[in-house]
């Protein structure tokens, strides 16, 4: 967590009250949390969550920070360290299928923070296009180890990574719209067969 306020020494544990605060946005939404919410679900005083936090929205950005903390270990990271090409590709959309159907599909928290109001909240807007370059640059370099491998046309990257990024916005939308599990499921199988028949024969 980046540029925490600083000031007098907190009486509370910051990670926790994070993790709650998260929590909270995405179980709420944004919009419809008051700050009487935060203070009884994180124990914590409106005085000393302005203290160290900032605003509300300043608050929402630090919760957003971390949870794109958690997807980047989760489900980018390895696209963009791992040995292989194809195959991770195939198992984060497998992982982005799990995660968005965790805890009775729950989805992620920048998509229905996003989908909250029109126009978004300007620092969900911010981190959304901050994961969209991630995730771009995370597939690119998954994309560009299967071309090196030979499993598949290195002529064409960009429109393959366009086409994922497209097949997990369809995930997103279909979770946020209220689609059931096997919708969501059969979005992320149909991806994951479009993505192994990428594979250069031979």
């Amino acid at each position: 967590m980046s540029d925490v306020r600083r000031g007098r020494p907190r009486t509370f544990d910051t990670e926790r009250v994070l993790d709650d605060a998260m929590d909270l946005f995405w179980r709420q939404g944004y919009r419809s949390t008051t700050t009487r919410d935060l203070e009884a679900s994180l124990g914590v005083t409106q005085s000393s969550l302005y203290h160290a936090f900032g605003s509300k929205a300043q608050l929402l950005d630090f919760a957003l920070e971390r949870y794109q903390t958690r997807l980047d270990h989760e489900l980018l990271e390895p696209l963009r360290t791992g040995a292989d090409g194809l195959e991770v590709i195939d198992a984060f959309l497998a992982g982005l299928s799990a995660w968005l159907l965790a805890d009775g599909t729950r989805g992620c928290l920048l998509g229905k923070m996003m989908s909250e109001s029109d126009p978004p909240e300007p620092v969900v807007a911010s981190r959304l296009a901050e994961w969209h370059d991630e995730i771009r640059a995370a597939l690119t370099a998954a994309l560009l180890r299967a071309a090196q491998a030979g499993e598949i046309h290195g002529d064409d990257v960009d429109d393959r990574v366009a086409l994922i990024v497209g097949i997990v916005l369809g995930m997103n939308l279909a979770v946020n719209a209220g689609f059931g599990e096997l919708e969501v499921k059969a979005i992320g199988a149909a991806g994951r067969a479009e993505v192994a028949r990428w594979r250069l024969s031979g």
